[in-house]
């Protein structure tokens, strides 16, 4: 007496570290990153099912709408489309990693044809309570920035705007998810917050700064950022982008920190990562616990505080 395949719990990082190992195996290093999405689409997913994927397509889609997954009306067959409205190719790579994530992880145990992704979309769960849309962002994450090569590019480094820029580079990935990234594994008490006009639209401790105590609840509060902080004075500058130290009580009470920030005059925002100090290094990358991986994930906690990890 078998248990039925198709309602067999999938787990995201599980699924993008399959594809990971084959890409591994299969390209040259100077071929390996950014990872194509497309190609990996419909050259692998045959290998995987009776019902690959086998086309990946751009259209315009309006602003409501990033991509979507959707099943062959008459054919075991399924197809990617992406918004080519979107114009930041960190972006777009990103939401076609998505939808991949949708077909590895979510058509089969949910029996759904279509699956549409936007900002409304990824903030809602569904009827079963799972948040498929933290779910796909999770395997994006791993598969575009995959553990073992994200880590060898942060190990034994200081942090800097620049490292993570070559993050974002090398996997084709935004900024903003390069920081995600290394906030989940790095051991050193780090916040990463996003702010526009002297308030926090999110914020994300390392797990060894929320353990401290240092954290920004905003997700139940309007915070402020600190009046004498780079983020407040919205800055782009050399200065600001290696690092200023401020001693105690700028941003924290008893405490010096290291601001890393980098305004966005395109969107009016501010990017800013706080460094506090401590012995640092990096997490094991393969140290998971597959029940409490949504938990811990970056990119889950990214979405539920209201924000796409663009």
């Amino acid at each position: 007496m078998g248990q039925e395949v198709v309602s067999e719990k999938k787990f995201p990082q599980k699924e993008a570290n399959r594809i990971t190992h084959i890409l591994d195996t299969a390209l040259p290093e100077h071929i390996r990153f950014p990872v194509d999405v497309e190609m990996v689409a419909k050259e692998l997913t045959p290998s995987f099912s009776q019902d690959p994927i086998t086309a990946v397509n751009g259209g315009s889609m309006g602003n409501s709408v990033d991509g979507m997954l959707v099943k062959h009306d008459s054919k075991d067959e399924w197809a990617i489309f992406y918004n080519t409205d979107v114009v930041h190719p960190g972006r777009t790579n990103f939401t076609k990693a998505h939808e991949l994530g949708h077909y590895m992880v979510h058509r089969q145990s949910l029996s759904k044809t279509k699956f549409q992704c936007g900002e409304k979309d990824m903030l809602d769960e569904n009827q079963q309570g799972i948040d498929i849309e933290a779910e796909a962002n999770a395997f994006a994450a791993n598969l575009l920035m995959p553990n073992n090569d994200f880590r060898a590019q942060a190990e034994g480094q200081k942090f800097s705007i620049d490292l993570m820029k070559h993050c974002a580079d090398r996997y084709g990935v935004s900024l903003t998810a390069a920081v995600l990234k290394w906030l989940d594994f790095t051991k050193k008490r780090a916040i990463g917050l996003l702010s526009e006009e002297g308030f926090m639209h999110w914020s994300k401790s390392s797990n060894s700064a929320f353990r401290s105590g240092r954290y920004f609840a905003t997700k139940q509060d309007c915070v402020e950022v600190p009046e004498f902080s780079l983020a407040a004075q919205e800055q782009y500058s050399i200065e600001a982008r290696n690092g200023v130290r401020h001693g105690p009580g700028i941003w924290f009470p008893g405490e010096e920190v290291i601001e890393h920030s980098i305004y966005s005059e395109e969107y009016g925002k501010t990017l800013t990562i706080l460094v506090l100090d401590d012995a640092g290094g990096y997490s094991d990358p393969d140290d998971f616990n597959e029940d409490d991986e949504l938990l811990t994930d970056s990119y889950t906690n990214f979405i539920n505080n209201g924000q796409n990890p663009y």
